[in-house]
């Protein structure tokens, strides 16, 4: 009986050492980029400079007048 236990982790362990290790492994994928960050785009930019051009052209207009 202790021979046929032998016999049988010996096989194991043979069969063991010889697998041929094809084990499946799924690639990792990557995560996605961040997206951009949002951008103002020029025309919002041109606006509010004229805006802010007409509101301090005001200011100094009335303040000359008094």
């Amino acid at each position: 009986m202790p021979d046929d236990q032998e016999r049988l982790v010996a096989n194991a362990l043979r069969a063991q050492a010889t697998s041929s290790g094809m084990h499946v492994v799924q690639p990792v994928q990557p995560p996605p980029p961040p997206p951009p960050p949002p951008t103002l785009p020029v025309r919002w930019v041109l606006l509010l400079a004229l805006l802010f051009g007409l509101a301090a052209g005001t200011v100094a207009g009335l303040i000359t007048l008094r």
